[in-house]
């Protein structure tokens, strides 16, 4: 029996052998789990290379590929066929709506990375170290493989159709950039920036109406998106990016951030010193919009949604890295 209409029929078996043994049972109330269910485990690979360039500077490249098996997913089987009755409808399960959920162990994921670093370790007044990051992180579950599975399964008879499997709104930045320093300036003043970037995350981009007629509100629009930046009013601004291929397709602000560390230390007589710190965090002021994880196109009358693929907080506000700050200090030393 194929794994996509397996489901259904654990559920029915399951309610059905229930009541025949003791029809005095409650029905299924919210969920029922397979009998199948197994503990999730990842398969893990890495590879790493390194060379050293001189007596101060090295070069890494790793690459690491993480395969998620077995992963539970709790996927809403009880849509309409075509508008008419909910797949379940003969089933004394409670609610006889979209809510009921089934447990199975067939979700999957991946990620793969290539991570490529510099390292320099101080020589003539100069320290560094810089890493990028391009990688690739899909699964069933939507937002993040330690999480509950999203209500983003386009086709209740098809659940691991590979319409399902998108990048992971959470996690899925394509790019990740990291760069720290520390520089022996004049004075016995040290300078230490740490900047980090990362592309933009996906977002579930939906229409708002029920397209496939199942009565289930969460297909994904004919269009991917990306978020491009902000208008003089403070609206977002968005281009279309191609077909919308997968759930997850579209993507939100890219974040990026520049902190810098001064400091320089000032000896008092025998080992005791002072340093005087100053830090800045954000030091070019970067807005960083934050986007939902989902965002709706249409309402039910199919009218625009002003909302669409526009940012709901910005850096500072809560639960967001800080707005452009800084902090003096002393640290005392004997």
């Amino acid at each position: 029996m194929p794994g996509t209409d397996r489901a259904f029929e654990v559920a029915k078996t399951r309610v059905r052998s229930n009541r025949c043994v003791d029809p005095t049972l409650a029905p299924v109330f919210g969920q029922v789990a397979s009998p199948r269910l197994e503990q999730p485990y990842t398969r893990q690979t890495n590879l790493g290379w390194s060379h050293q360039l001189d007596s101060a500077t090295a070069i890494t490249a790793d690459y690491v590929r993480v395969d998620g098996r077995d992963i539970n997913i709790r996927f809403r089987p009880n849509t309409r066929i075509d508008g008419g009755p909910r797949r379940l409808a003969d089933l004394a399960i409670r609610p006889n709506t979209l809510s009921f959920r089934t447990a199975v162990s067939k979700g999957e994921s991946t990620y793969d990375a290539l991570i490529i670093g510099l390292r320099r370790r101080m020589s003539h007044g100069f320290d560094l170290s810089a890493s990028y990051t391009l990688s690739e992180a899909r699964s069933i579950i939507g937002t993040a493989n330690d999480e509950l599975d999203a209500n983003n399964i386009q086709d209740a008879a098809d659940p691991f159709n590979a319409v399902n499997i998108g990048p992971s709104t959470r996690t899925d930045a394509r790019h990740r950039v990291s760069i720290s320093a520390v520089v022996q300036a004049p004075w016995g003043i040290q300078v230490a920036p740490f900047f980090i970037y990362r592309s933009g995350l996906p977002t579930l981009t939906f229409e708002g109406i029920d397209t496939n007629n199942d009565g289930n509100v969460n297909d994904i629009t004919a269009q991917a998106y990306q978020y491009t930046g902000l208008n003089d009013d403070g609206t977002a601004t968005f281009k279309d990016v191609g077909p919308c291929e997968n759930v997850n397709c579209s993507r939100r602000a890219a974040f990026s951030q520049l902190n810098l560390r001064l400091s320089k230390s000032i000896r008092l007589g025998g080992t005791a010193r002072i340093e005087a710190i100053a830090e800045v965090f954000n030091l070019f002021n970067a807005k960083n919009p934050a986007l939902p994880i989902t965002s709706q196109r249409v309402n039910a009358a199919g009218v625009a949604q002003a909302s669409f693929m526009q940012p709901v907080s910005y850096a500072g506000d809560i639960g967001q890295p800080e707005q452009r700050i800084g902090q003096l200090g002393f640290r005392f030393s004997f």
